[in-house]
């Protein structure tokens, strides 16, 4: 197992390598804006800092925690997660109501449940799949009941309305079931349940819908596409080797709220192609090592954990830069590590952490063995 504490730090490397590149594409791209509404250009630079200290020390210590930990609070952490779900469709704020402030709290910090409800969701799902293993190729008797815990969060958080991290988590729960040993075809049903509840969540919802036909249609939608289509024009404008650090012409107000949703498109105006891939190959290399630790974490629970933060991390990268780069219609979700916002940041560290404490935990095993099997020779 000591190759398992070897993955941990490419994977600790990496999540600090993307938050970096946060930092300074955060204060790059969001400078002209805080300056012209807040009359400081690093405002947006200083509060994300501050969630980076929070979110690193969050990290280390969530990778001391014992891996049995995890599976014994489990359901609890689950319980949480969906009274925070319910509480912010009655008390939420935002556009979309999907933030709970709270009261007497003078920082204005605000917290996003969803984002708290995708790991539980993996925790959740990693403990069951595995104190059910015996009876989850049963539908009725195994998977059914699982499925109604997913499928319940998925729909509290569509109904806020947040249709895009409801497919993310989705998408993390199909990934986790079918590595748990679920057949493929119950897998299949649920895919096909899920796309119906997608189809009626479409058909309910006017800026959802509209979403889809400014995708579909660009020209017929002008100003529904405006925001996919300024991206486009950073990431064409960025060439091979970007116009430089801090030269972003979107950033002008050109493109709105551009710390957040479409980072990326600013890691390709400044830095070209030569950048886009980097961010890509660092994203690629987390999926490998994550799901390196896994494999090699000597246990069913483990290896599900990893699995699942992996997937969490990745698919959520790979639908925002599906959308910067105009494959999907607008999501509204986050690039991990890298873009603007608190409970993002702070989730995916967390994830990180409880991944480094998989590779921990399979490492103390190691040599918890090695020690017996060495005492065992002794007294022979």
């Amino acid at each position: 197992m000591v190759a398992v504490q070897r993955d941990s730090v490419p994977v600790l490397l990496i999540c600090l390598v993307l938050v970096g590149i946060g930092l300074v594409m955060v204060y790059s791209s969001s400078s002209v804006l805080a300056a012209v509404r807040f009359g400081d250009s690093s405002l947006f630079l200083k509060k994300q800092s501050i969630r980076v200290l929070i979110g690193i020390t969050l990290m280390l210590g969530l990778a001391q925690v014992p891996m049995h930990w995890w599976a014994r609070f489990s359901r609890l952490i689950m319980l949480l997660a969906f009274f925070l779900l319910l509480l912010v469709l009655a008390w939420g704020q935002g556009p979309a109501q999907r933030w709970l402030s709270f009261p007497g709290v003078s920082l204005g910090i605000a917290v996003q449940p969803s984002e708290f409800a995708k790991l539980a969701m993996v925790l959740y799902l990693a403990d069951v799949l595995v104190r059910k293993r015996d009876d989850i190729h049963r539908f009725r008797r195994g998977l059914l009941p699982r499925l109604l815990v997913v499928a319940s969060v998925l729909v509290l958080i569509a109904l806020q309305p947040d249709l895009g991290t409801a497919i993310a988590l989705g998408l993390i729960a199909l990934v986790m079931l079918w590595v748990g040993g679920v057949r493929l075809q119950h897998l299949a049903g649920a895919g096909l349940v899920a796309s119906l509840g997608i189809v009626l969540s479409l058909a309910t919802s006017r800026y959802q819908m509209q979403r889809l036909r400014s995708f579909i249609d660009p020209e017929g939608d002008p100003d529904g596409y405006y925001q996919v289509l300024q991206s486009l024009y950073g990431l064409g404008s960025g060439g091979f080797f970007g116009v430089g650090l801090g030269n972003s012409m979107q950033k002008e107000q050109y493109l709105p709220e551009p710390h957040t949703d479409f980072v990326f498109a600013f890691v390709g105006e400044e830095f070209g192609l030569v950048g886009t891939m980097v961010v890509l190959a660092l994203f690629a290399a987390f999926a490998f090592y994550g799901l390196r630790i896994g494999r090699e974490s000597g246990h069913a629970h483990g290896y599900l954990v990893a699995t699942g933060i992996t997937a969490m991390i990745s698919i959520y990268a790979l639908l925002n830069i599906g959308v910067a780069t105009g494959l999907l219609p607008t999501t509204g979700l986050p690039l991990p590590f890298v873009s603007y916002g608190g409970s993002s940041l702070m989730g995916n560290m967390a994830g990180v952490g409880i991944l480094l404490g998989v590779a921990r935990s399979a490492s103390a095993g190691s040599k918890r063995s090695g020690r017996n099997e060495r005492m065992v020779r002794a007294r022979r």
